[in-house]
């Protein structure tokens, strides 16, 4: 238990900046380190078995293409020994060469024509028949120029066919020959003469069949005494350096296990520059995608981690200066996450801290500024209450000349204005029904239809529940007043003002709703700084200011005064009186 609190200890007095680096490293870059290096050896490791999978399939495509000629060519020195036709003119005496060329031009001529191919160089019957002109096809071993390559060889063969090399040295197409040689023995009637086979692969066809893969391996021909055959173009020894050849990429491949075959193979010696572009490409993209991996979730937590540390050490510095009985807000964009949650709660904190230690004195200064506003209330009051015979007479002297004369509507506002003086000097208590100020303002509102005729309307939506329902006197008449003079003077036609007044379950809410020219946010905010400082700035909004204030004063502050306003659409004024309250 000791050892499990002085981890969490040591832990706790790691500073915030190490903790968020220890995290990151751990967390974050080591684990994108192994997984692409762990990525590069894995993709390193598919990308040569591939390779040398497609080696293979390279090699053995080649072989059996070389193996597919051959074959082809043992299959023709089967058909040629198997011609008995071919045996007994070649086993045959000729008297003399007229008589041999006689059967030449009549038969041998184009004996062995049709067994060409593309796989084929050139046919030949090689015999001892000296009464035979050699030429052609045709071959009499007289002498060692003309004595068939190999034939040694294939005396000792245990079979009757075998594949040689040799380099020819005479006639017009000399150079590496590759030869099916066989005997022909198969008719023991002919048998006068000896007689062989040799048919001669095409060279160049074996040569383009090697250099076919050379973008990715190298290929020899090597016969059965180990020696080199054909190479491709770019076989090691020919210009491939022995740095260029590692020995996971020499491959063998014998052409068959059959007797004429016995030891011819193919060497492939892979390019590995072409394994290695491939590896470079895949270290290069890994590499890349290990810089792209580490540097946007770098940057993306640099700079969340800035974001948290940056306010939090701002928090602490704060609540330093509260020790020392400074009580400055943190005046940052708090941001709307947990830090952000904790920096507002700070600054409320800090509000309410000079709030308490404010409100002693200014709750004191705040009263007399009430009562000294009743006092100014009450004298405006009583001087607007001199001699009001003097007025009342006189509108009754306007009525009766106007009735007289027939200025009905002139008469019907005169009567309005009578009734409002009257309400207005005579009432002198302070809360009244709901019913009675909304009757004060339509006083005031028929007035202003009378001023400005087709231009100007009004509404009431009033919840039946809520007439009866006390609310301070000139609550409403005031924010009406306030809506004619400064929203809708300025409108050309239309105006409209709509008052509603309705009960819910948190108490009575009262709106006065214009559609004039509306204002700008900043001068609503200076609107609403104005009417909530304790004094007034240039007597300003004065209508609107009393009624703050006569919210505040009956209700203690628990009664809410708000204003909305958008430039062009109109002004929207409200207060809420709580149920309690009412």
């Amino acid at each position: 238990m000791h050892k499990k609190k002085w981890t969490f200890r040591t832990v706790n007095d790691i500073p915030l900046r190490y903790k968020f680096l220890l995290i990151y490293v751990v967390s974050i870059l080591l684990p994108i380190i192994a997984i692409n290096l762990f990525f590069y050896q894995r993709t390193s490791a598919d990308i040569k078995v591939r390779e040398q999978e497609n080696l293979r399939k390279s090699i053995d495509r080649a072989a059996g293409e070389l193996v597919g000629m051959i074959d082809e060519s043992v299959a023709l020195s089967r058909m040629i020994a198997a011609d008995d036709s071919l045996y007994e003119a070649l086993d045959r005496t000729y008297n003399s060469p007229v008589d041999y060329y006689n059967e030449y031009h009549l038969f041998l001529r184009d004996k062995l024509t049709r067994y060409m191919s593309a796989n084929i160089l050139e046919v030949r019957i090689f015999t001892n028949n000296d009464t035979i002109q050699t030429g052609s096809h045709y071959i009499v071993m007289k002498d060692q120029e003309t004595t068939l390559p190999g034939l040694e060889q294939l005396n000792r063969a245990s079979g009757d066919i075998l594949v040689i090399d040799y380099e020819e040295q005479s006639g017009f197409s000399r150079g590496k020959r590759i030869s099916v040689i066989g005997k022909m023995k198969t008719f023991t009637s002919y048998a006068t003469y000896a007689k062989y086979s040799k048919i001669d692969l095409e060279v160049n066809r074996i040569f383009s069949i090697l250099n076919r893969e050379t973008n990715s391996l190298q290929l020899q021909l090597v016969d059965g005494n180990n020696r080199p055959v054909v190479s491709s173009a770019r076989f090691p020894s020919e210009g491939l350096s022995s740095s260029d050849i590692k020995s996971e990429y020499v491959l063998e491949k014998p052409l068959g296990n059959l007797a004429y075959l016995d030891g011819w193979k193919l060497i492939g010696v892979a390019d590995t520059r072409h394994v290695d572009e491939l590896l470079d490409e895949a270290r290069y993209s890994i590499l890349w995608l290990a810089i792209i991996s580490v540097i946007v979730p770098s940057v993306l937590i640099y700079f969340i981690l800035r974001s948290y540390h940056y306010r939090i050490r701002k928090l602490s510095r704060h609540m330093g200066k509260v020790r020392n009985e400074r009580f400055d807000l943190i005046e940052i964009q708090e941001g709307r996450d947990e830090i952000g949650g904790l920096i507002r709660t700070f600054n409320m904190m800090i509000s309410k801290i000079h709030s308490l230690i404010n409100d002693v004195y200014k709750l004191e200064i705040r009263h007399k500024d009430l009562e000294l506003d009743q006092v100014r209330t009450e004298l405006s009051m009583l001087q607007s209450q001199m001699n009001p015979h003097f007025l009342f007479n006189t509108l009754n002297a306007l009525l009766v000349v106007s009735t007289k004369n027939g200025y009905t509507e002139v008469s019907e506002i005169i009567k309005s204005l009578s009734l409002l003086m009257r309400q207005l000097l005579s009432r002198s208590d302070n809360l009244i029904a709901l019913e009675e100020e909304l009757q004060f303002t339509t006083l005031y509102l028929q007035i202003e239809k009378f001023r400005f005729g087709e231009l100007f309307d009004y509404t009431f939506d009033i919840d039946p529940e809520a007439k009866g329902k006390h609310i301070p006197r000139m609550s409403i008449q005031p924010l009406v007043e306030n809506a004619c003079k400064h929203g809708l003077q300025a409108r050309k036609n239309g105006r409209l003002i709509h008052i509603t007044a309705k009960l819910n379950e948190s108490g009575l809410v009262i709106r006065v709703i214009d559609n004039g020219i509306g204002m700008e946010q900043d001068k609503l905010r200076q609107l609403l700084q104005d009417i909530r400082s304790d004094q007034a700035r240039d007597g300003t909004h004065v209508g609107i200011r009393n009624v703050y204030r006569r919210l505040e004063l009956f209700y203690d502050g628990d009664a809410t005064f708000s204003i909305r306003s958008e430039q062009g659409i109109g002004t929207e004024a409200e207060f809420h009186i709580p149920t309690d309250r009412l």
